[in-house]
């Protein structure tokens, strides 16, 4: 073989060899992080109410960059269709018939919460400021993760004085999502007046 075909085989050799050194000591990039809520976001919860079992399904279908502002879609409804705020977790409006609008209270959803949060923390939830009392594990989707515990209970507005409430909600600490809950209304003396209701997460396309 002469000099000059060994020359060109080398430099060819050398033009091929740049592509694949170049890939290989190009900087990993990974994915943006999933940020709650988006887009697409599907929940769908397996609940008893009263005694009658119950599909709820929780969507997020829209985004408002105005606004910030997320539509969501339950199908439970209470709730209905509602615009939220992505930042505060307010509800602006909605089409259920929880939703009146002059009264002065602010709604806030329940199917998020902030992540930065520790035993005691205060997180509003509906119009209740819940507590973060302690954390446990929970089977979800098949698969055991670490949640925050928080509970609200009290007197409600539209309840007699001797009646009283108790919510309990269970949210993956990593994503702040809602994985399970519990209500129940009872009278002061503990007799319980309501069966009220209990669900918990079987369906998420979010990365637990």
């Amino acid at each position: 073989m002469g000099k000059i075909s060994v020359a060109l085989i080398v430099l060819l050799i050398a033009v091929l060899m740049v592509p694949l050194f170049q890939y290989s000591t190009a900087p990993v990039v990974f994915p943006p992080e999933q940020r709650i809520p988006f887009v697409g976001m599907s929940l769908l919860y397996y609940t008893v109410e009263a005694g009658d079992s119950v599909i709820r399904h929780v969507c997020v279908f829209g985004y408002n960059e105005t606004t910030n502002c997320v539509i969501v879609r339950d199908s439970t409804d209470w709730w209905d269709t509602m615009e939220v705020d992505v930042n505060t977790r307010e509800i602006k409006w909605c089409t259920g018939k929880a939703w009146i609008p002059a009264q002065p209270l602010t709604f806030y959803v329940e199917y998020w919460i902030p992540t930065n949060i520790n035993i005691g923390s205060h997180v509003p939830i509906h119009y209740w400021h819940a507590v973060v009392i302690g954390s446990t594990k929970l089977s979800v989707c098949g698969k055991t993760v670490d949640v925050w515990q928080l509970q609200a209970s009290g007197v409600t507005w539209w309840q007699k004085e001797d009646e009283y409430f108790q919510y309990t909600w269970y949210y993956e600490k990593k994503t702040g999502l809602l994985v399970s809950g519990a209500f129940v209304m009872f009278e002061g003396y503990g007799e319980i007046v309501n069966p009220g209701f209990a669900g918990h997460l079987v369906s998420t396309n979010v990365a637990l």
